[in-house]
């Protein structure tokens, strides 16, 4: 797995299957693979074809850390955003999928109430 500095899109697919544009590079999911939010977000990246960079914090502890250190929570889903600065940490499932829907639809991820 990846240190807690790279936070780049290691996860993206190298035969080019599912979206691996600008649009989700530097995304980064934590989950637990058994949580059934994280699955639901499982399903919608697989509907639209997004492939990301995913870490289980169950498995990766420094991952783990990362999650609570940076997004201050140990909650996930938790999608992280690197929206300039610091980046944007997305909790809640319906959001994660609302924002990976907006990709796609190519609103550029413009939820702006966070």
């Amino acid at each position: 797995m990846s240190d807690e500095s790279d936070t780049g899109p290691e996860g993206l697919d190298p035969q080019g299957q599912g979206r691996s544009g600008p649009a989700v590079a530097g995304l980064v999911l934590y989950e637990k693979p058994w949580c059934p939010f994280c699955m639901r977000v499982e399903a919608t990246l697989r509907s639209l074809g997004i492939e990301l960079e995913r870490r289980d914090i169950e498995q990766d502890a420094a991952a783990a850390r990362e999650l609570v250190e940076q997004g201050g929570s140990r909650m996930v889903p938790c999608l992280y955003i690197p929206d300039g600065g610091a980046g944007r940490w997305l909790y809640e499932s319906s959001d994660i999928t609302a924002y990976l829907r907006s990709l796609v639809e190519g609103d550029g991820g413009g939820a702006s109430e966070a």
